[in-house]
């Protein structure tokens, strides 16, 4: 599975402070640092697993949907407002909303996606279909299917007449 590509992401980022995001001036950092899960995706023989951190999200602020191949992640970790007045506070979590795709590689049994959170990790399970196995078909007809049929009839369908 791979991530799908955002070319318009990279447009705001400065070379010269590498992966640091920039505000649309330029001058200063974004006051607000958006919330981007990290993601694990693990296969295994019967399925794929993806794991994303998602630690203070409920169930509920949590959203999972397939669309054309295309598994989409969104959530949402909404800021709690602290009133302090006198001192410093200093917040390095960050908020806001998140939206993480994915394409899903042929073969996967996407109406059996299940998925699960548990101790801060969303854990979406995605079944793979199982793989088609050859097998032979048998070809009848011709001439010796018909010799078979006409040789093979039941004893009493090949003349044991009626005595009178």
């Amino acid at each position: 599975m791979l991530t799908l590509y955002r070319p318009f992401t990279n447009l705001l980022r400065d070379e010269f402070f590498g992966d640091r995001d920039l505000n649309l001036w330029g001058n200063a950092w974004r006051s607000a640092q958006s919330f981007n899960p990290a993601v694990d995706i693990v296969e295994n023989d019967n399925a794929y697993l993806l794991k994303a951190e998602l630690p203070g999200l409920s169930p509920e602020n949590i959203d999972v949907q397939v669309e054309n191949d295309v598994l989409t992640v969104r959530g949402e970790r909404k800021h709690e407002t602290e009133d302090e007045r006198g001192g410093y506070r200093r917040v390095e979590r960050s908020y806001g909303s998140f939206a993480r795709s994915f394409i899903l590689p042929k073969g996967t049994k996407i109406d059996a996606i299940d998925a699960q959170v548990a101790h801060g990790v969303l854990t979406v399970t995605i079944p793979k279909a199982p793989v088609a196995t050859a097998r032979r078909v048998e070809v009848t007809g011709g001439l010796v299917e018909k010799a078979k049929k006409i040789f093979s009839k039941p004893a009493e369908a090949q003349g044991s007449a009626p005595q009178a």
